[in-house]
């Protein structure tokens, strides 16, 4: 299992676009297929509402010894804490990722689906283009953050 791509758990996804830089911690992640994730953003969010279909993003599943970076990204909105400065991120491919998460993965969004029964959520369907995982780690549970 370890050359296939597995998520779970606490998940931070970065948006690095028209020199802005957006990234959040989300609980709301799946797989839906073997190169295919869905992620439930609220519709609060500065980077949900930053996200465009075709857009590159980073999407990092954090390990169990990332509680810290967890909360660093989620507690604060895009447009209120500069994210960019994290000494947690990476490039990978072109996007920003956390460093030493589980799993890390360059996707693109594929799809943006505005949910009107949920306070207009968005359910983001990106493809992973690439990704690397750490076997030798364990994903943070969100529920473990929190």
């Amino acid at each position: 299992m370890s050359d296939q791509l597995v998520i779970d758990g606490a998940n931070v996804i970065t948006l690095n676009k028209n020199n802005k830089f957006k990234a959040m911690t989300c609980a709301w992640t799946m797989m839906v297929d073997y190169d295919r994730i869905l992620m439930l953003i609220g519709s609060q969010s500065d980077t949900g509402n930053s996200l465009c279909v075709g857009d590159f993003v980073g999407v990092s599943a954090l390990n169990k010894d990332q509680k810290d970076i967890a909360i660093e990204f989620g507690e604060n909105h895009s447009d209120s804490f500069d994210k960019f400065y994290s000494l947690h991120l990476s490039n990978y491919n072109g996007v920003y990722v956390v460093k030493d998460a589980k799993t890390i993965m360059h996707c693109q969004v594929l799809d943006i689906i505005h949910l009107k029964e949920e306070e207009k959520d968005h359910l983001v369907h990106l493809k992973v283009l690439n990704y690397q995982t750490n076997p030798d780690k364990r994903f943070l549970n969100y529920d473990e953050v929190y």
